[in-house]
């Protein structure tokens, strides 16, 4: 599977004004799975939201009931979770990207957001490249595949909308 050249090419799609959500897998668990949306609000913002998923000022993040989880601040080695799900930071280059390593016996590979600049507003990517064994070769395409696909779809819509007039509570000095 040649993933630069897929994703190049759902990416131009994305950048036409069209929401993408793509999905292929190989004989062998290979999985690709490329969602992508121009939303029209500033990079910075978009970013600092995604970089918020997980934490007590996370607006985005759409399932209260299988909540993202940080261990932590965003910073290389810092785990995560939703659900299932486990992984670690990667990278995280501010208003690029924030790239996450599957920390699981049966999903392995890496699970990205990449923004960018378009136009007056930010095209926002999220990618899973990785591969599937065992059981979740059979339950990824019967289960987990639309349920992601539902969340990253969720999440880009909340994030084409205005973020939540959160305040850092830690840089308040004293409330009289």
């Amino acid at each position: 599977m040649d993933v630069e050249a897929l994703t190049r090419t759902w990416r131009q799609e994305a950048l036409a004004g069209r929401a993408v959500g793509h999905e292929e897998r190989s004989g062998d668990g290979g999985l690709l799975n490329y969602h992508a949306r121009v939303v029209e609000r500033p990079i910075g913002e978009v970013y600092q939201r995604l970089a918020r998923m997980g934490t007590g000022l996370d607006d985005v993040w759409p399932l209260a009931s299988v909540p993202m989880k940080m261990d932590g601040e965003l910073r290389t080695g810092v785990a995560a979770a939703h659900g299932p799900i486990r992984y670690e930071l990667m990278a995280a280059e501010d208003d690029r990207r924030i790239e996450w390593r599957f920390t699981m016996e049966r999903l392995h590979g890496r699970y990205e957001y990449r923004v960018e600049r378009a136009g007056a507003g930010t095209l926002v990517e999220n990618v899973i490249d990785g591969s599937l064994s065992g059981e979740l070769v059979e339950v990824w395409p019967a289960a987990v595949s639309a349920f992601h696909d539902w969340v990253i779809e969720r999440i880009f819509d909340r994030l084409a909308e205005p973020g939540a007039p959160w305040f850092d509570a830690r840089s308040v000095v004293a409330i009289r």
